[in-house]
């Protein structure tokens, strides 16, 4: 049912997660993913996973030191206040992710025992209804995005490693623990992003297989069988809706830590490309070169993860507008005319929608807002620079 290549890019997520110690427990993988069974809440494992904790938070010890502020920052406090906001947020983002994996543990792998059997219970509708050749397409577009997504956030964090090291004043011992350290703290926040990627591309994949099962549905001929299968749909939806809102519920302090660490990195990247520009930090062509990378690899990956998560929420929402091609069927039984208007109710009653702390909405609308609010923050920063300028 799973591709074998979309595994494999699941694969990656996973032990992103699993290196990192993210999960509530561990997975037991055999073969091309065929087969995937949930553990029990391993002590070992939350055991490492408090250990990496330790680690990163521990890094802020060797982040701090006279070596950092006796840099390039030194002089500037703009960039003195977004080094330590920045630090702050990813201390952060670390806390609520790790504290998740500890306090909510038991709740963590009854979701991942309840999406596999989401995943195994609807395996047969979708494999008798859609054609085989359509959902191999589905998945390798899917896996086509995954590995795009990747590519996008390794390339992003290696213009951040070489810009961030051509910005060490002094190059020595301190200097280099201190940037490793900081680097550290980036690939958490790199397989934290991973993670959620991976989360939305299976919410895509069950809401477009829905979709798929219905445009089938529809083209079919039948009368009771139609309707029971127009119920199994339903449920499908049901079922992934409900999953999805849980997922929401559960990551939405991490989440949003995660959308805030992007927010300050997006806006700390531009204002210092404002000191590149200004000849306040020296550059050459290799740091134009690379910090134009970051910033158009950083845009990129806010906008492939903002447009993945409308797709998911469009997804489920807009099966209204495939329900109403059953509306051009000239005969349709009484059963299945009950099914479609059931059905419709309960699209109309449950909307998916994701809110950060059940407060701001994020769609495509939002999306350009995040944008303008960065830009709107990056020239306030510089008016501030300038204005300290002219009293110095």
């Amino acid at each position: 049912m799973l591709h074998p290549k979309l595994g494999q890019a699941l694969r990656v997520a996973y032990y992103h997660a699993l290196v990192f110690g993210l999960l509530g427990t561990t997975l037991q993988l055999r073969g091309q993913s065929r087969l995937i069974r949930v553990e029990k809440v391993s002590w070992m494992y939350l055991a490492y996973s408090l250990l990496i904790s330790g680690c990163l938070l521990l890094d802020v010890y060797f982040m701090v030191p006279r070596a950092i502020l006796d840099g390039y920052i030194t002089h500037n406090i703009v960039l003195q206040w977004n080094f330590f906001v920045s630090l702050g947020l990813r201390l952060a983002a670390i806390v609520s992710s790790y504290g998740l994996v500890w306090l909510k543990r038991r709740r963590l792998v009854k979701l991942y025992a309840d999406s596999l059997q989401l995943w195994r219970s609807h395996r047969r509708i979708l494999k008798r209804m859609v054609a085989q050749h359509a959902l191999e397409e589905l998945q390798l577009s899917l896996k086509n995005l995954f590995w795009r997504k990747t590519f996008v956030l390794y390339v992003t964090l290696l213009c951040s490693i070489v810009i961030q090291y051509q910005l060490l004043s002094v190059i020595n011992r301190q200097s280099l623990t201190a940037l490793t350290a900081r680097l550290s703290q980036f690939v958490h926040v790199l397989a934290t992003k991973m993670c959620f990627y991976a989360l939305l591309l299976l919410l895509e994949h069950q809401f477009r297989a829905v979709h798929l099962a219905l445009g089938a549905l529809q083209r079919r001929k039948g009368g009771k069988k139609k309707a029971h299968d127009l119920r199994r749909i339903a449920a499908m939806h049901w079922d992934t809706y409900e999953l999805a809102r849980r997922f929401f519920d559960m990551y939405d302090v991490v989440n949003a830590m995660l959308f805030a660490n992007m927010f300050v990195s997006t806006m700390n990247i531009l204002y210092h490309a404002v000191q590149y520009s200004n000849q306040t930090i020296q550059s050459n062509a290799g740091s134009s070169l690379f910090g134009s990378g970051l910033i158009v690899f950083n845009f990129w990956g806010t906008l492939m993860l903002m447009g993945l998560l409308d797709s998911v929420v469009r997804s489920c929402n807009d099966l209204g507008q495939t329900l109403r091609q059953f509306s051009d069927l000239r005969q349709i039984s009484k059963e299945l005319q009950i099914e479609l208007e059931l059905f419709a109710r309960q699209l109309q009653r449950n909307r998916l929608v994701y809110k950060i702390c059940g407060i701001v909405e994020l769609n495509n609308s939002a999306c350009l807002s995040y944008i303008g609010s960065i830009l709107s923050h990056v020239i306030i920063l510089m008016q501030f620079d300038l204005r300290r300028r002219q009293e110095t």
